[in-house]
């Protein structure tokens, strides 16, 4: 079940009614029952994968805290020398390592085994053959359970924070199961951490008429991003690469950046949903885009999409490699034989690989995702690394920095290098991308978009206008944004004018948006992920 399937109104319907016909007190026990249900619902066969990792997590929780709990005990004892605390330290450090490691090889590798059993399906067919089998073994045998990679990472960062004493372990199991499946944000994030949403859902969750009205305004401005806008460019898209031998480079690089919008249309479509759904039930979603395409840099970027994964990789990946022994080991070892500046870039390198790495193997399996992470290691390192050269540079060409047309630029440019990584992933293989590269330059043809070949692709000149109406009423709506709140905004102008706005934002998702035998309600383009 997904927030676009009529059964999942109903289903929300009657869990807004429990919910707030039940004691306060009891509310966050609802919240669970819905959430459980939610998740049953989108399939039996899921939960013991979700229960697996969340006791799990629980438990080693639990007995890491209660070993720094007992520290503190003998921490307080009278007469211990430095040595001796240092000591205990050292010998506790160690007992929670030995916990941490086991429970995060015992979801690390859950989530690689779902994730990336179906590379080996003809290995295992072959094993079995030689076993005696009939090798029948097949990728739909493969559990793949709704929103792993979210509530694995959701109850990784726990763990790692009762690790690092960053936050308390949390004693009741059915609180902590609360924050892992709370059903907004199961889907596709955002990836929250505990110190945050846990406590949230531990606050009173009390009704709130202007905070309801708020969150369903919202979710529909979700819905008209997702179903009248990102759907309908996707037929586009999805037509033109199938036939990209034969399409024009001009509309290749037209359907390349019409790809941008279709990608962030989807995704902070559905982020406005979860969001618009949690503020029906009071709990407040962190904030998951932050106007990307507005920055002046890839690292820029990086820190205003997908803010909650890039916030995981920075703070239990990227941190925990550049400070660790063997890169400082490394750059030890290189100072007095390498320049300053070279040793700064090995130890730049190292962390900003693994990340970039790790983070593509997370968006999808395969040598397109694998290059796509490589293609934005090496992005990000050239960014940081000439970042002071990129600038002096600026200053010999005489290049006013200050001006909206230089920014302008370097927010084209960011924008050019994201569609850039979407074209090693959406076609689909790396052939096909190369392919498509090649032909966006050497068959440019302008006027292709005037001589009635964009209709050949899914879209009738109908469609076409409209998206491209809706796409500039997007632009529009992100420009106010960056301004305040468009919501309290419209909520200041008068009564028949707020309801006009709503009421026709309304009538545009139910019969505008892309619906009929085509239509899949279960898909988000970051689910498969």
């Amino acid at each position: 079940m997904t927030f676009l399937q009529f059964k999942f109104f109903l289903f929300l319907i009657a869990g807004v009614i429990l919910f707030y016909i039940c004691p306060v007190k009891h509310r966050w026990k609802i919240l669970l029952v819905i959430s459980c249900a939610f998740y049953a619902i989108a399939g039996l066969k899921y939960l013991p994968f979700i229960f697996v990792t969340s006791f799990s997590v629980y438990l080693a929780g639990v007995k890491m805290g209660g070993i720094y709990e007992a520290q503190e005990v003998k921490l307080g004892a009278e007469g211990l020398s430095r040595k001796e605390q240092k000591a205990i330290k050292e010998s506790d450090k160690k007992r929670c390592k030995r916990v941490l490691i086991a429970v995060l090889v015992l979801n690390v590798g859950i989530l690689s085994i779902v994730k990336f059993t179906r590379f080996f399906v003809d290995p295992i067919n072959d094993l079995i053959r030689f076993m005696g089998g009939d090798g029948s073994f097949s990728a739909a045998y493969i559990i793949v359970p709704l929103g792993i990679s979210y509530y694995t990472f959701t109850s990784l960062s726990y763990l790692l924070d009762i690790y690092w004493k960053h936050e308390a372990y949390e004693k009741n199991y059915f609180r902590f199961l609360l924050y892992v499946i709370y059903f907004p944000h199961i889907l596709q994030g955002p990836i929250e951490r505990y110190g945050r949403l846990g406590h949230r859902l531990k606050e009173e969750l009390r009704f709130d008429y202007d905070r309801i009205v708020s969150g369903i305004q919202l979710m529909f401005w979700g819905y008209f991003k997702k179903l009248v806008i990102a759907d309908r460019i996707d037929i586009m898209i999805g037509g033109i690469y199938e036939n990209y031998q034969d399409t024009s480079g001009i509309i290749l690089i037209l359907a390349m950046f019409l790809d941008v919008v279709y990608i962030y249309a989807d995704f902070s479509g559905c982020m406005d949903m979860a969001r618009g759904i949690s503020d029906i039930f009071g709990v407040e979603l962190d904030l998951n885009f932050n106007h990307p395409f507005s920055s002046k840099s890839v690292v820029e970027f990086w820190r205003r999409w997908h803010m909650s994964l890039g916030s995981w990789f920075k703070d239990y990946v990227y941190y925990p490699i550049s400070t660790s022994d063997l890169v400082k080991k490394i750059s030890k070892s290189a100072r007095g034989k390498l320049s300053p500046r070279l040793t700064r870039s090995i130890i730049t390198v190292i962390p900003v690989s693994v990340t970039w790495v790790l983070t593509g193997v997370w968006h999808g399996t395969g040598k397109t995702y694998v290059a796509w992470g490589v293609y934005y290691a090496f992005m990000i390192f050239m960014s940081v690394t000439f970042e002071e050269d990129f600038r002096k540079l600026a200053e010999k060409l005489k290049i006013n920095t200050e001006a909206v047309s230089w920014k302008w630029f370097q927010m084209v440019r960011t924008t050019c290098i994201f569609a850039g990584g979407r074209l090693l992933t959406r076609p689909g293989s790396l052939r096909a991308s190369w392919n498509i590269f090649k032909q966006a330059l050497t068959s440019l043809n302008p006027w292709a978009l005037w001589d009635g070949s964009l209709y050949n692709f899914g879209l009738d000149r109908v469609d076409i206008t409209l998206a491209a109406i809706c796409i500039l009423i997007f632009g529009f709506v992100s420009c106010l944004q960056q301004r305040g709140s468009v919501r309290e905004m419209i909520a200041g102008q008068n009564l028949i004018f707020r309801w006009g706005v709503w009421m026709l934002l309304i009538f545009t998702v139910l019969t505008l948006g892309i619906y009929g035998p085509e239509f899949d309600a279960s898909s988000f383009v970051y689910m498969a992920y």
